[in-house]
This record gives structure tokens, sequence and C-alpha cells, in this order.
């Protein structure tokens, strides 16, 4: 007999409990979490190492780890002496048509050894995306999201009362303060409340000869079949975490990093990313202007292949986009992108951020399977400010490789 959502959630934590996978809030024993009083408020990160470190800080990212395969990045992850870790989404691959397959991945989940294991020693955060969240490209359609949010909350070791768990998804916002300076790192639900994709039937009937043809060696950039949605009530977030967000980018914060499953700055890639519903990218850069929202760069995942992306907009400066995917999972057919700065890294890689305080500047870099740099890229904090003008943007950085 299947076991009901409360015996399976507390056989669940106890296994978890004594395979020590859910020390205090985050999974991390260098990390203590402190709720803010409200729903809106970030939760306040306190990483012991950078009180007292001199150097930059390092954030590290990835996304895409499918279950049934090796993970042997982990160790190069470990080896780059991340002070924190992101999971962008796809942590696991789900596709749960049903409630038991959804119960069932998340347990295999927590036997991939490798990533548990580096989930004990290394402070962490974490969003979804689709694989984990339900089945492939799912949205608000998804009939199994209360049911996936609760197990989601479980296997991130979320509290009890965690707005995580009774809010219209899993959105959250975290806020480091270490040595003067704030960093806040923000985790839109790009899933709970989305709308439906809209696709292009002609570019689904010919992917198939596309895919043959990219087989035999053919290198055009092959997009996917979805398209932008024009219907101005087509949304990602919906309007209750729409608040939320416009409530964190009033904070103030030192450098801010917007942690979306899906690419944020891509445009013509055919697949999942803001440029499907392009109303709420709008809205978003429409908020950082109003808020004076400065100091915003953007990590994503989703794409099984890293590359680097830049937005620029009337009266903001460059909004970057640095993608990392897959942590297993490799998409070797070239995609459109006309925002591509600098890419695509065909194999399995990680992101990482370093932050030289020091010198005011980030390098934005993508890395292979051994922790190797294959995409580098600096930026000068000071070309993160907004501009004094609508129509001019500040050249904003140095390429290093």
């Amino acid at each position: 007999m299947p076991l009901s959502d409360e015996d399976f959630r507390a056989a669940r934590r106890q296994w978890l409990r004594a395979a020590s996978l859910l020390p205090m809030g985050l999974v991390a024993p260098a990390v203590q979490a402190a709720a803010g009083p409200d729903g809106q408020a970030p939760v306040d990160l306190q990483l012991h190492a950078l009180q007292t470190e001199a150097g930059p800080w390092r954030l590290a990212f990835g996304s895409c780890a499918r279950q049934s395969k090796p993970q042997p990045i982990w160790s190069a992850i470990a080896a780059a002496q991340p002070h924190l870790f992101a999971f962008l989404g796809d942590n696991f691959y789900g596709d749960a048509t049903t409630a038991d397959e959804l119960r069932a991945r998340h347990a295999e989940f927590a036997a991939v050894e490798a990533l548990q294991a580096f989930r004990r020693q290394h402070a962490h955060v974490a969003i979804w995306d689709d694989h984990d969240y339900g089945v492939d490209d799912a949205g608000g359609e998804y009939p199994h999201k209360a049911l996936s949010q609760q197990l989601f909350c479980d296997s991130w070791g979320e509290a009890a009362d965690s707005p995580r768990r009774s809010r219209s998804g899993v959105f959250q916002a975290y806020r480091i303060q270490a040595q003067g300076r704030t960093v806040q790192l923000i985790l839109p639900d790009l899933r709970f409340n989305r709308t439906p994709l809209l696709s292009d039937p002609g570019r689904r009937t010919g992917y198939e000869r596309m895919m043959a043809a990219a087989q035999r060696g053919n290198q055009d950039p092959i997009p996917g079949w979805y398209v932008p949605n024009p219907d101005p009530a087509a949304t990602l977030l919906g309007e209750a975490q729409w608040q939320w967000l416009d409530a964190q980018l009033a904070q103030p914060a030192d450098l801010r990093i917007l942690c979306s499953s899906v690419q944020l700055a891509a445009e013509g890639t055919g697949w999942e990313c803001w440029a499907n519903f392009s109303a709420d990218r709008e809205r978003l850069l429409q908020t950082l202007r109003r808020q004076r929202a400065e100091n915003l760069v953007v990590i994503s995942g989703d794409m099984h292949y890293g590359e680097l992306s830049r937005l620029d907009a009337p009266g903001l400066y460059p909004i970057w986009d640095l993608t990392s995917s897959g942590l297993t999972e490799v998409w070797a057919v070239p995609t459109p992108n006309s925002r591509r700065q600098q890419g695509v890294v065909a194999e399995v890689n990680f992101g990482l951020i370093e932050i030289d305080w020091a010198a005011r500047a980030l390098t934005l870099s993508v890395r292979d399977g051994a922790g190797r740099p294959r995409i580098s890229q600096r930026v000068a904090l000071d070309s993160l400010r907004l501009t004094s003008g609508p129509d001019s943007a500040p050249n904003a950085s140095q390429r290093t490789l």
C-alpha cells in the first residue's frame, strides 16, 4: 500500500536525519539561517568564513544533475572552495506523472551520495526547475504541484513553518552580510504560477529532421519550438510573487544575484526563457529602474550548456546572464542566441562568481568538469550603476579569456 503524504514525509525525515543530511536549516555546518519576521523578509545567511577571510567571495552554482548518472564534478566544485553554492533547478529528474512517482524520485535524489556529501560540507541554497518540480516544461498546470512543494521543502531542509511551504511557490530571498558588505540572492519560482507555453507547430514538425541534420555535422543553429506569448496577462511569476520581488529589489545591497532557473537575457533560442514572457521581462526591467536597484547580475541554468549573455536596455546598466548547465547533462546541438557574448560550453560544467571588493570587480566564469575556466568575464561593479539618461548604457566589462 502506498504511504500517505504525512507518513512518507515523516519516514523520509527520519532517514535523512539518520544520514546527517539535515543539519541546521540550509544543510551546512558553516551556515546559520535566520528568517525574517514575515514572508517578505530575506533569510540572513551567516557564512562564518566571510567574517574573517581576506580575498574574493566565491559563489558557485549549477543545474541539471540526473540522479541515475555518476556525478564526479562535485570534487571540482569543492576544489574551487565556494563560500556558497546555488542549485538552480533540475537538481534531479523527476518527470513524475503520479504522486508516487514524485515521492520515489525524491528518494532517489536523497541517495545520490556524491551530491549529498557535497551538501553536508558546503553552504547552499536551492530553487527548482521543471524536471524536479514535476515534468518537462511544466508550469502552473502541473496537477501535483502542492505535493511537489512540500517534498521540495522536505528535501532541502526547510523548517515546518517556512514560508516556502505555504505561499504560492518556493521563491525565496537570502542576504549575506559580512565585512561591511551585503550580497542579496533572489531565487524566483518560475514554475508554480507560470502560464502555459506557446509553441510553433511547424517547428515541432521539422524538429526530427533538423536533429538528424545536426547529427550529420550541420552546424546551423537550431531553435526550439517555443514562441513569445503576446498576452499581457501571461506570466512567469504570478502577481503575489511580483509583489514579493518588488519588495526584494527595494532592499539595499552592494551586489544582487538573481538566481533564475531559466535564461533571462537570451533571445531567439526557441526554448524556455524569460523572452517567452516579454511582458514579465519588461516589468522586471521597469522595476529595476523604478526601485533604482543597481548592481544586479543573473545566473541561470536549464540549457545543458554554458554561455554568457548580455541584455542592454535603455536607462539601465548591462544585465549579464551567466548560464551554467549541466552538472551531468550536455546538449551539443547549436542553439541560436542573439545576445550571446561567450560560449557555448557543451560539456559538463559549473558556474563561479568571484567578488573582489578591493578591486570593485566581479569575475564571472563557467568551468569544466576539471574546474578549468572555459568562459571568463571581468565586470566592474561601477559599471552596474543606473545611467543618468534613458538612452545611454555603460560599456561594462573587459573580457579575460
